[in-house]
């Protein structure tokens, strides 16, 4: 509590004392004038405690390293504690203050006035929210959902939960948390929902639809089918297979393209029988031959653009087609990973087996046909990772589960007992503990992601109110620290 609050609960206190001894009952308050009083002292709370948030932000760094140092061995606790208050002391000298720079200031020219907390119970959550109501602009959405998400809403669970907890040693984490929960929560009811990637049957039912409309066209006439023969002969001799003679040097899956093609000569050729000779090229290009594969790819192709000139709806059916079958592919490796995960019963184990499974696409070139670059470049970077992911498995180390760390600590101090009881280790082990959740999470979100690209056949959309919420939230989470003070 800080002298000017102690000032004002001190005079509050000493005029009941004093209404006490002339034999007076104390008049009771008046409800709205206490709600206006206490509302307005805690917006002035809540603006200086914005301007206080830079010092605050950097107290608590400056804190956390002295302790580091302190428990480390680097400083003495009083090398430390010195330390600590000569850099805060110089901050404090400095606009940015020590973190209640401007609120000390604001009691002070009021009188204490700022620091009125309200005598009746709505009066203090009218204060509470008041505090919290001049950083609400500072959201994602309008002026009226970011005065109810970060303000009215983080305001009243934190005077509730405040409440709940009043005098025990939990209240100034349940008034800093509960803030924190209940805009989260807010801001996920009232927030519209960004763009979303089409699911598989959403793609297969687009595939199948379009597949029907074209099957009812009426296909190729013999003279387009004569110009597909001549186009393939072209490319064959292009591709140096066919003999001066007119023998082609090719065998399976395309010797059978080739050879049906040849019986379509004066004939026309329906949507549904291009797509059985499409088959045949398919076959080819993912054939084990070499030879047979690459001839394949490039008939393919060509086919492809001859076939759309006169099924259009193919083309588009194909490449809906594709991209869930490819999203399927990713998708059965996510759940072999789980299934490979449940019967360990480890979840980082299930993460590394999807980034296992992930990088077998990777390593085979046949695997990664039909990928786009963007979609092989996102797998690249879950089975690689990233630069955050990848310290935060460097740190993951020290966990406990990590094994490496507590044998190194076992072998040094001579038991598990010891060492799960020193401070010195515990602290290196809830990190690397932590960072080993975050990383998984990390991780997982990029499977999520690369899942959604697939579907969608490109980047999902961001959703810029999500941004914005979260921006908001980290501003919100430090206001809720400072508040709870």
């Amino acid at each position: 509590m800080t002298p000017e609050q102690e000032k004002a609960l001190a005079l509050a206190r000493a005029r009941r004392r004093r209404a006490e001894a002339e034999g007076k009952a104390p008049e009771a308050p008046n409800v709205a004038k206490d709600m206006a009083a206490a509302g307005a002292a805690g917006a002035a709370r809540g603006t200086t405690g914005m301007l206080d948030l830079p010092g605050m932000i950097f107290g608590a760094g400056s804190r956390a390293g002295s302790w580091v140092a302190e428990k480390t061995g680097l400083a003495s606790p009083e090398d430390a504690q010195a330390a600590h208050q000569m850099v805060t002391g110089a901050a404090d000298a400095t606009r940015f203050g020590s973190g209640d720079k401007y609120r000390q200031a604001a009691a002070e020219a009021t009188g204490g006035a700022t620091e009125f907390r309200g005598e009746t119970t709505a009066g203090k959550y009218a204060g509470t929210v008041g505090e919290f109501l001049p950083g609400s602009p500072f959201g994602g959405g309008n002026l009226l959902r970011n005065a109810l998400v970060y303000g009215v809403v983080p305001g009243l669970a934190s005077e509730g939960a405040g409440q709940l907890t009043e005098g025990t040693a939990y209240e100034p984490w349940a008034r800093a948390i509960a803030p924190m929960v209940a805009s989260g929560a807010a801001a996920a009811l009232t927030r519209p929902r960004g763009p979303q990637a089409p699911s598989v049957d959403d793609l297969k039912a687009q595939a199948e639809g379009l597949y029907q409309t074209g099957a009812a066209r009426a296909g190729a006439d013999p003279a387009s089918v004569q110009g597909l023969a001549n186009q393939i002969d072209n490319e064959l001799q292009a591709l140096n297979v066919k003999t001066p003679a007119g023998r082609v040097v090719a065998d399976g899956n395309v010797k059978k393209f080739l050879d049906v093609l040849d019986d379509f000569q004066g004939q026309s050729m329906k949507p549904q029988q291009m797509q059985t000779m499409r088959r045949m090229l398919q076959d080819a290009a993912g054939s084990a031959d070499p030879a047979d594969r690459r001839i394949g790819a490039i008939l393919l192709e060509k086919f492809d653009d001859w076939r759309g000139q006169h099924v259009p709806e193919y083309k588009q059916a194909d490449a809906l087609y594709g991209r869930m079958k490819r999203a399927k592919d990713v998708d059965w490796r996510i759940e072999k990973a789980e299934n490979r995960a449940g019967s360990t019963g480890t979840g980082g184990n299930q993460v590394n087996a999807a980034r296992q499974n992930i990088r077998q696409i990777l390593d085979d070139p046949k695997k990664m046909r039909g990928y786009s670059p963007e979609e092989l470049e996102a797998m690249r970077a879950i089975v690689r990772g990233d630069r955050t992911t990848n310290a935060l498995r460097t740190v993951s180390r020290l966990s406990p589960g990590s094994g490496g760390w507590p044998l190194m600590a076992n072998a040094l101090l001579g038991g598990g007992a010891i060492y799960t009881s020193n401070p010195l280790l515990m602290a290196p082990m809830a990190a690397g503990a932590f960072a080993q959740g975050a990383s998984e999470v990390l991780t997982r979100g990029q499977i999520n992601a690369l899942s959604a690209m697939i579907r969608n056949g490109g980047p999902v959309a961001r959703n810029a109110l999500a941004d914005a919420d979260r921006a908001a939230a980290a501003l919100l989470a430090g206001r809720s620290i400072n508040a709870s003070d």
